[in-house]
């Protein structure tokens, strides 16, 4: 009896037969590998783009639509910009910014007052520079107290969400594959390893239909539908169905959608690490193309603010230094100051993210999201392009099935 096993699984065409299970596991881990591959690599095209030889990632590859969601659900479902500047305390702010004006005051001054006014200024002595030096230390936090508020009042005229969502991940598009990724890794692993699985037990079946029924064309079609049925049954579980479903002693429901709270807040992390961080929110109000409006209110309340200092002095240095210089030399300090506000944002990175408070309010909003919105969060990642991955999956596994019928041949 042994030495007939031996004889029997010494010939190649019975190991080739056993092996169709094992073959078809790897067919299945593999189509499923490939597809999540595809999802997002490469970032940028790779190929020759006039004849569309080559591939780019579904998800770069559609970023600006990818973006255009992401920014849809952020915007509409998870952030107010009013609500997340309502934290901000202009008295916080002023202080967060009290050493970096008295730093910039002197500079500032002196070459503001010497491009305006340079004989008045060159003739003062030392002492009443210093005076002046300190006047604007002393007071440039109730300024700066004046700017935040007004600030916050118009916020949503000077501040673009929308403009800053989609900007950042435009610019960078392995943004949104990170975002995707870290809130559904475990699916992914499974998109993966469900190949394995359902692929040796459709092989399986397909070795004993063809121990009864030796059609050539049976094997190309069974890893064809191998690699169609693995994908598709294993994206159709990690969305499938959105609410619980009981059924007998188990309870269904979409892999993804089980995890809503877990998803929630990597997907809150992410957004924060990755777009409306404080780098981007501050650049998005300095650089915003609505800054005319910021510009406005600095030049009000600077304006104001020298009128006020100048006091009963100011027809004499209207008069020293004239009527349209002194309103150049108002102006002039408003252009410095925006030039350098910039250069100094990271001054308030850490009480902006500290204060706006951004992941904990998309985390609690998201994690009440009804299911069909919740989906969106990475549904649209390869949605229209599902049937591509599917494909793939089936030409993959047909052209494994005419390599097992070449072994069994």
């Amino acid at each position: 009896m042994w030495d007939s096993m031996v004889v029997f699984f010494s010939n190649k065409a019975v190991i080739a037969y056993i092996a169709i299970p094992f073959i078809n596991a790897l067919v299945g881990w593999g189509t499923n590998y490939l597809a999540f591959l595809m999802i997002f690599w490469p970032v940028e095209f790779v190929g020759y783009r006039p004849l569309y030889l080559g591939w780019q990632g579904i998800v770069p590859m559609r970023i600006h639509i990818m973006a255009a969601l992401a920014c849809d659900l952020i915007t509409t479902k998870l952030l107010s910009i009013q609500e997340v500047f309502s934290q901000v305390d202009p008295v916080e702010v002023a202080k967060e910014l009290e050493e970096t004006i008295d730093s910039l005051t002197p500079k500032l001054t002196h070459e503001i007052m010497t491009e305006t006014a340079p004989i008045m200024w060159e003739s003062l002595p030392l002492f009443a520079k210093n005076q002046i030096y300190s006047m604007i230390r002393k007071d440039s936090p109730n300024v700066i107290k004046l700017i935040t508020d007004d600030l916050k009042k118009n916020i949503t005229r000077i501040f673009d969400l929308k403009k800053v969502v989609v900007d950042t991940l435009v610019r960078n598009k392995a943004v949104m594959n990170k975002i995707i990724i870290e809130c559904a890794k475990p699916e992914f692993d499974f998109l993966v390893r469900s190949g394995l699985y359902l692929g040796f037990l459709c092989g399986v079946v397909q070795m004993c239909i063809w121990f009864f029924f030796k059609r050539w064309w049976l094997l190309p079609l069974g890893g064809a539908l191998v690699g169609y049925i693995t994908n598709w049954i294993a994206l159709k579980l990690v969305f499938e169905p959105m609410e619980p479903k009981k059924v007998g002693p188990f309870t269904l429901h979409g892999l993804f959608l089980r995890r809503q709270k877990e998803v929630s807040e990597a997907y809150a992390q992410q957004v924060q690490t990755g777009i409306l961080n404080p780098t981007n929110i501050l650049e998005g109000i300095l650089r915003s193309p609505s800054s005319d409006e910021l510009f406005r209110i600095i030049q009000f309340h600077i304006s104001h603010y020298i009128d006020k200092s100048a006091g009963l002095a100011k027809p004499f240095v209207q008069f020293a230094i004239g009527t349209k210089d002194f309103i150049e030399m108002k102006n002039t300090v408003c252009d410095r100051l925006l030039e350098e506000l910039p250069k100094h944002a990271h001054v308030l990175e850490d009480y902006t993210l500290k204060t706006l408070d951004i992941e904990n309010l998309i985390k609690t909003k998201m994690s009440a999201l009804p299911p069909a919105d919740f989906v969106g969060v990475i549904r649209p990642a390869f949605e229209q392009d599902e049937w591509m991955l599917i494909a793939g999956g089936a030409v993959l596994g047909l052209i494994v099935g005419f390599m097992q019928l070449f072994l069994l041949q």
